[in-house]
């Protein structure tokens, strides 16, 4: 079985080397964290809809010419995404972003990079510990437009509902989203170690889609975004887009990085100079 890894859009990178002008502050506080000023839409990206503007604060555009992959702001320096996205440094964050391409509208924040951290045992075989950590050349400002999600956060169960949002194709073939969409499914990690086989880790990556009718799903140029679940009206980061088998088929559930499995290695990189 050939997997369709959800690769980057584009890849027109340089190497450069930065200088740290600024302390790494720490994490965001978990009663600051997850909560957003602008309600998101209820609607249960592919087979999705467009989410409400601003009303995912914490997800972020990673930039090169273009889109091409999303990321999470867990606190005011750091973004967690995929590290299949990661190629160089030679990329800028844009926090605070609706529509994809307005990189410099008045609620966007357009950041430089200062440091990548991918994790040292990542496979482009099988993505396993597809997970990286972004450091920002300067901090984000948090406002009701760009703010944190909470990490760590609870493990979704089997069957219960998850949020995926990115700006990616809105098919396996189509266009890339203009605005950023949402799309809610169900955890299949059953149905994920049966069609992946020794390619999914139930204890390091968690499998999302709808059963047994798929037509919702994160596609190329969503991986490295946020799967987040909701407890006690706060956002969790559960997952990383990860990979997939094409994009939204039926019983090919998605597959998300676990975020909980990584939270002493992100706590280590968060403290690294």
């Amino acid at each position: 079985m050939v997997v369709n890894f959800k690769t980057k859009l584009c890849a027109d990178y340089k190497v450069r080397y930065c200088c740290p002008t600024n302390s790494i502050e720490k994490p965001t506080t978990r009663n600051a964290c997850g909560r957003q000023a602008i309600n998101p839409s209820n609607h249960r990206i592919v087979g999705g809809v467009e989410a409400t503007a601003h009303s995912w604060p914490w997800i972020v555009s990673l930039q090169s010419g273009g889109h091409f992959c999303g990321g999470t702001l867990i606190d005011n320096r750091h973004v967690l995404t995929a590290a299949h996205c990661i190629r160089s440094t030679n990329f800028r964050v844009i926090a605070g972003l609706h529509r994809r391409t307005d990189v410099n509208g008045p609620r966007s924040q357009n950041l430089r990079v200062l440091r990548v951290f991918v994790h040292e045992q990542y496979s482009s075989r099988t993505e396993a510990n597809d997970i990286a950590l972004v450091r920002l050349a300067q901090p984000v400002q948090f406002n009701n437009y760009v703010s944190a999600i909470c990490l760590p956060g609870p493990n979704p169960q089997e069957s219960q509902r998850v949020t995926v949002a990115g700006w990616g194709v809105l098919s396996s073939s189509g266009n890339v989203a203009s605005s950023l969409r949402q799309v809610s499914v169900s955890v299949m990690n059953n149905q994920a170690e049966k069609v992946y086989g020794n390619n999914f880790d139930v204890r390091r990556q968690i499998g999302a889609g709808i059963p047994n009718l798929g037509g919702k799903d994160s596609c190329q140029g969503d991986s490295g975004g946020p799967l987040m679940y909701n407890a006690n009206n706060q956002w969790y980061l559960s997952g990383v887009v990860s990979f997939g088998y094409g994009c939204a088929l039926s019983n090919y559930p998605g597959v998300y990085t676990r975020t909980s499995a990584y939270l002493n290695w992100i706590r280590t990189k968060i403290n690294t100079a």
